[in-house]
C-alpha cells in the first residue's frame, strides 16, 4: 500500500479552537500575572527594576513555552500525580524511573 496518496488534512479552525489564548508569545495567563508581578514590584520598591525585570521573566517564559504554551500546568499535574519519593537522596533521582 502507498502511504503517498494518503495525506492527512489539517483543519485549521479546529486547531485554533482548541490551543489557549496567547499574547506576545505566551499564555494571556502567564503575561498578565507577570505584569501584576512586576508592576507591584515597582510600586512597592519605588523603583524602575520591574520593567527590566518583566522583560527578563517574560523572554523566560517565551522560552519555556515554545513547546506547550501551558507548561505550568502540565508540570503541577506531573508533580501531584508522581510526586518525588523518599529515597530520592539516595538513588540521586526519583526510583520510579525506567533508567
Amino acid at each position: 500500500m502507498n502511504h503517498d496518496e494518503y495525506q492527512s488534512e489539517v483543519d485549521h479552525l479546529a486547531l485554533g479552537l482548541t490551543r489557549s489564548p496567547m499574547f506576545m508569545g505566551v499564555s494571556i495567563k502567564l503575561f498578565f500575572a507577570n505584569l501584576v508581578v512586576c508592576t507591584l514590584i515597582c510600586i512597592d520598591a519605588h523603583t524602575f527594576l520591574g520593567v527590566p525585570l518583566f522583560v527578563v521573566f517574560h523572554l523566560i517564559i517565551v522560552r519555556l513555552s515554545m513547546k506547550e504554551p501551558e507548561f505550568l500546568k502540565l508540570y503541577a499535574k506531573s508533580f501531584i500525580k508522581t510526586p518525588p519519593v523518599l529515597n530520592r537522596w539516595v538513588w540521586g533521582a526519583n526510583s520510579y524511573e525506567p533508567w
